[in-house]
């Protein structure tokens, strides 16, 4: 039933659209040229997220990946996330079937607050609580160019939150996918899926336009269960999702290139959750079950303009606007981002590349308050200035990058994040080192949040013989900025034109990790003396992560390629500057919140013309402390091209057992268990 509401929409905008997709402009590539990507290739690929301006990926100094547009389309990933799997350095895990985990080298949680993730450019964390809504982190993937990620620092260039890496999601121009294209399908748990997308061209301007709708279904109740549910019934987080979207590439001269895009989306999840009704007739904050919807809704437009002012100057400027809603039982918001980046690149000035640049940031909060959920209405800002520097010596043999950011917000002074780099490296071989000092910011909830959580124990006192509380999150103001050192050194290698293998070792230390901490000794304490016990946000713990990250891409014959990564994590945290039970407790939950060792495995065959297959073996070691058992996952893809235009796919995800945990951590729902899943899908393309 779904599926046939998606392809009746679908059809309904090619019907409106009406346009010819003849005579398609410059930059263009047809579906068999994007098939595959050999190691050469992707070493010729000119990655911009490290250095904020373009650059030979063999060269780059420092942990960069690279998820291409082909390795999407091959590892069957219905979403994003399921995309980032591929990347080494980065954990990907989920409550249930619509939220997601996602960080780089430890602290990943649901408040991941160490990584920042971008849009072509447009950053998607949002400022309220540091993190990013993931469950509405959508695109037509087939319209994805590339994902660059970048692990560890680049607070140099990109300012707060840039803290253990970057992610940036980049689409292809509007010229790269000409013509008509449908897709859709359906599946055991993926009920109907569809996506509709046209590219055409008008003089010498490219446009495509796109519109996706998705209905996922839920998981399983885990094995304690919930409160009006049984262990392994079906979990009523299913996620209903609309999208549309447009996107302008306009040549206006031979130097100067414009660009706007802009998308709109609706997401309804099914949620169960505790929550904490009006302590006014529930004075010591006994939790209640619901079952309900979180509804998401959001819209944003960017401009971007490139212009070559003189052979050897550039001038880059984008401005944003960015808006977001979300309605649940206990948190509501809407958040209107107003963003101004200009940049100036300086190219060969006494062999040095120099890119100078500013960035302003204006963010108006408003808080539909809940009697659980209590932030202040408000208006924010950031205002940041940057300069990088590259050396280049012996004829670009070494190149030696220095850098700083210094960044301003609401709640902090002038704060500046500086980085060295430097690299040796030829067309076959690379190694770099680096050293960088990046903040993560405090943010809206360490400044105003009072959340109730539910009751707990405390001192008695004779106003409270009990010792029953509300326990209540408090920002209060008190965070400072979390400081982080990191140290790199990596190599790449490609032995021959056919393979190509990276590592990287790193140590980062960390000053101010932000967390909670409950102040239950203190009688006199004001909220203690109204029955409430503060779990303040502050900065409590010191700490350090080591680790190695490792990846390798063989292409033995022109039907076969290898692929694969392997990361260990070792974390150690001590409390600062309080030690205590409640710190000793912070201290244990951070060191075994994200797993020590994790793999990755991909085959992908064309075993005859227009047959394909991929394997992809993922291991997760336990983590959680130890609450998530170690796990492997298996997903597996097959895929036909009966004529030129048309693709058949059918995957299977999660093959090796039926249901599984893989995080329970959350506020927008309680966990469930994620099940095997299996999809058809169909790829129609009109040139």
């Amino acid at each position: 039933m779904y599926l046939r509401v998606v392809l009746r929409r679908c059809l309904g905008l090619f019907l409106l659209l009406g346009l010819p997709v003849d005579g398609m402009a410059a930059e263009r590539y047809t579906p068999n040229e994007l098939l595959s990507m050999s190691v050469e290739e992707l070493m010729n690929v000119k990655v911009t997220t490290l250095s904020k301006r373009e650059e030979k990926y063999m060269g780059t100094a420092g942990a960069v990946f690279i998820i291409t547009s082909d390795d999407i389309r091959r590892s069957g990933a219905r979403s994003i996330p399921d995309a980032l799997r591929l990347s080494p350095g980065l954990q990907v895990s989920q409550t249930n079937m619509n939220q997601w985990q996602i960080g780089i080298r430890g602290q990943s949680d649901f408040f991941t607050d160490l990584l920042l993730v971008m849009v072509d450019g447009r950053p998607i964390y949002t400022t309220t609580f540091s993190g990013v809504w993931w469950g509405v982190q959508n695109y037509p993937l087939e319209d994805i160019k590339r994902i660059e990620i970048v692990r560890g620092p680049g607070g140099a260039i990109w300012g707060s939150n840039a803290v253990n890496g970057v992610i940036n999601i980049i689409t292809k121009t509007a010229g790269q996918s000409p013509g008509l294209r449908i897709t859709a399908g359906g599946g055991t748990e993926d009920k109907g899926f569809g996506n509709i997308s046209y590219g055409s061209h008008s003089g010498h301007v490219d446009y495509r336009i796109y519109a996706m709708n998705e209905l996922r279904d839920g998981g399983l109740v885990p094995n304690y269960g919930y409160i009006g549910y049984k262990a392994g019934a079906n979990a009523p987080d299913f996620r209903r999702l609309n999208q549309n979207g447009f996107r302008m590439d306009w040549q206006a001269d031979a130097l100067t290139k414009v660009t706007l895009h802009g998308d709109a989306y609706q997401v309804k999840t099914g949620v169960v959750n505790f929550w904490t009704p009006n302590v006014s007739t529930n004075p010591v904050g006994l939790t209640e079950v619901y079952t309900g919807l979180n509804e998401f809704a959001g819209r944003n437009l960017v401009l971007r303009m490139e212009k070559e002012i003189s052979p050897d100057i550039t001038l880059k400027s984008q401005l944003i606007y960015d808006q977001y809603k979300i309605h649940s039982q206990f948190l509501r918001e809407q958040k209107d981002t107003y963003d101004a980046d200009l940049q100036f690149d300086f190219a060969d000035v006494m062999n040095q590349n120099i890119s100078v640049g500013m960035d302003l940031r204006r963010m108006i909060s408003h808080f539909n308050n809940t009697p659980q959920f209590k932030m202040p209405s408000r208006k924010t800002a950031i205002t940041s200035f940057f300069v990088n520097d590259e050396l280049k010596l012996f004829d670009g043999l070494v190149r030696i990058i220095g850098g700083v950011k210094t960044e301003r917000n609401s709640y902090t002074k002038w704060i500046s994040q500086p980085s060295v780099r430097a690299v040796i490296s030829d067309d076959n071989w690379a190694l770099w080192s680096s050293v960088a000092k990046s903040v993560r910011t405090p943010n809206d909830m360490e400044n105003g949040l009072r959340w109730n959580l539910r009751a707990t124990s405390g001192p008695v006192t004779p106003t409270n013989p009990t010792g029953k509380y509300l326990l209540q999150q408090v920002g209060n103001g008190s965070a400072k900025a979390e400081a982080v050192l990191t140290y790199e050194v990596g190599g790449r290698l490609r032995p021959d034109e056919k393979s190509l293998i990276e590592i990287t070792a790193f140590q980062i230390q960390y000053r101010g990790v932000l967390d909670t901490w409950q102040d239950k000794k203190n009688a006199a304490n004001p909220f203690v003396v109204n029955g409430i016990m503060p779990e303040y946000l502050t900065n409590v713990l010191n700490g350090r992560g080591d680790g190695i990250e490792a990846n390798f891409r063989y292409q033995p014959q022109l039907w076969m390629t290898l692929k694969g990564s392997y990361t260990y994590l070792h974390q150690v945290y001590s409390a600062y500057p309080i030690s205590d039970g409640e710190t000793k407790w912070t201290v244990k939950t951070n060191i075994g919140q994200d797993p020590r060792h994790r793999f990755h495995v991909g085959v992908s065959l064309n075993p005859a013309e227009n047959i394909e297959f991929d394997t992809n073996l993922y291991y997760t070691g336990s983590f959680r402390e130890g609450d998530i058992s170690k796990y492997h996952r298996l997903d597996m893809r097959l895929a036909w091209r009966p004529i030129k235009n048309l693709e058949l796919t059918l995957v299977g995800q999660d093959m090796l057992r039926s249901s599984y945990q893989s995080n329970n951590d959350s506020i927008m729902g309680l966990s469930s268990r994620i099940q095997q899943r299996y999809y058809a899908q169909a790829t129609y393309t009109i040139e």
